[in-house]
């Protein structure tokens, strides 16, 4: 087909044709985008997603019908479609998979699962870029008994690091409401190099059956002794996490002023 004619035959001016190349080679999530799940106790149900004026990439608002049960959810942040390769990654910020979490093949979100007193219970996860270097924000679904739709839990700044299965008939989400920078060292995530972060703690957030997700102090604090250290619930500068620190296989917390001396001490001492 000749440049600036119309599918119809119909004449389209420079301009008319100008636009029509953007339009179609527009990206997928300018437009309304819909998915298909099927959940369990709930049936079918069905997600449309409407674009953002402000950010054609995003989302502005999930429509979700269930069971009889049309909502509608408008996020504070465009939900944004989850990378599929290492480009999209880098540019988003967001991450492609989560422990614990399966995407949805549409892209538009993350599925999880918990079970309760033999039930299971379905949870949908939805994604936001961040900011510069914030936490992406982040929004989640849950659905009743009778199969309506609810917020679960909204946080404007969380890295999502894992979904669990708790013991005690609920679930645990885990990340992290601020990003670790590098203070000092020569590594960094991944790296075998002694370096130096800032101090900043995960957060859990429990799960209750038809009902919220709420931040829990003691289960942070015992995922943090675990997995990371623990200086309090809050991100802090004045308090550094080393890693890969001789003779400590897991991170190592001390106040930010002995950085200096504890990555001078991990290095390999000089040859004569």
């Amino acid at each position: 087909m000749k440049a600036g004619f119309s599918p119809w035959g119909m004449h389209l001016t420079p301009r008319l044709a100008a636009l029509a190349t953007l339009l179609a080679l527009a990206s997928p999530a300018a437009f309304a985008q819909h998915a298909s799940i099927s959940v369990p106790t709930v049936g079918a149900v069905s997600l449309e997603f409407k674009p953002a004026l402000a950010d054609p990439r995003g989302f502005a608002s999930i429509e979700i019908s269930s069971a009889g049960h049309k909502v509608r959810f408008t996020p504070r942040t465009p939900i944004a479609r989850i990378p599929s390769n290492r480009e999209e990654i880098l540019s988003s910020g967001l991450p492609s998979s989560v422990p614990g979490l399966s995407v949805d093949p549409s892209r538009l979100f993350f599925r999880g699962q918990f079970m309760s007193d033999s039930e299971p219970h379905t949870l949908l996860f939805f994604v936001s870029e961040g900011y510069a270097s914030n936490a992406s924000p982040l929004f989640v679904v849950g659905f009743t008994y009778m199969g309506e739709p609810y917020k679960v839990l909204q946080l404007d700044k969380f890295d999502m690091i894992a979904f669990h299965q708790a013991s005690d008939n609920t679930a645990l989400i885990i990340g992290k409401q601020s990003l670790s920078e590098v203070m000092a060292g020569d590594g960094g995530n991944g790296s075998k190099a002694p370096y130096a972060t800032t101090y900043d703690p995960y957060s859990v957030y429990i799960v209750h059956v038809e009902g919220t997700a709420d931040y829990s102090l003691a289960a942070s604090k015992l995922y943090n002794q675990q997995h990371y250290v623990w200086a309090g619930p809050h991100s802090r500068e004045d308090y550094a996490v080393l890693y890969n620190l001789p003779g400590h296989p897991k991170p190592m917390g001390a106040p930010a002023s002995r950085i200096e001396a504890l990555l001078g001490n991990a290095k390999a001492p000089k040859t004569q």
